[in-house]
């Protein structure tokens, strides 16, 4: 009986780092939206003169993407850990 109540009381402490977890990928498409917004918002600054087309605002959504995002994309980064040619 006593095992039963521990993980009863085990299962409803859990609940609540349960219920904080991304459900799904719905964050990924509302991220989307929000880099979008703020690549928008970022071009009028800048008075840039096509903020709308995917093709105008190429340069502030690149801007917007995390470290992650561009390396999983394969930006080119240096690493520190890579070899560096040495000089003549």
């Amino acid at each position: 009986m006593r095992v039963l109540t521990l993980v009863v009381f085990g299962s409803i402490a859990a609940l609540p780092a349960i219920a904080q977890q991304p459900q799904g990928d719905g964050g990924s498409s509302d991220d989307a939206a929000l880099q979008r917004e703020r690549a928008i918002e970022r071009c009028e600054e800048n008075r840039g003169s096509d903020c709308e087309t995917d093709a105008g605002l190429a340069e502030w959504l690149l801007q917007e993407r995390s470290r992650d995002e561009a390396e999983a994309e394969g930006s080119r980064s240096i690493h520190q850990n890579a070899p560096r040619p040495t000089p003549r």
